[in-house]
């Protein structure tokens, strides 16, 4: 019974080795661009090929230093804007 939530979070997804939303992630970018490309410029979409698997490297070489990239991108969200601190005080406070 445990084994399943243990691997889960032991071995966080992937999109062919490459950490799952960052990965997500840098196809919504560069579809959007590809598909521009093609339509107003009517590029090869192969040109696009090629910039997209150097970012998949890219994100298989960091993803394997830090395997939780997706929690760490997931948890940016609630920390990006900092915090309002009722003491005035230097830096960002994480409590009051």
């Amino acid at each position: 019974m445990r084994e399943p939530i243990l691997k889960a979070i032991a071995m966080p997804p992937r999109i062919f080795w490459a950490p799952f939303l960052p990965a997500v992630i840098n196809l919504m970018i560069q579809f959007p661009f590809m598909f521009i490309g093609m339509g107003i410029f009517e590029m090869n979409p192969l040109v696009f090929v090629f910039p997209i698997v150097f970012a998949h490297v890219f994100l298989i070489v960091y993803g394997a230093r830090e395997p939780h990239l997706s929690a760490m991108v997931r948890a940016y969200g609630p920390m990006a804007r900092g915090s309002k601190n009722i003491y005035k005080s230097k830096g960002t406070k994480l409590a009051p």
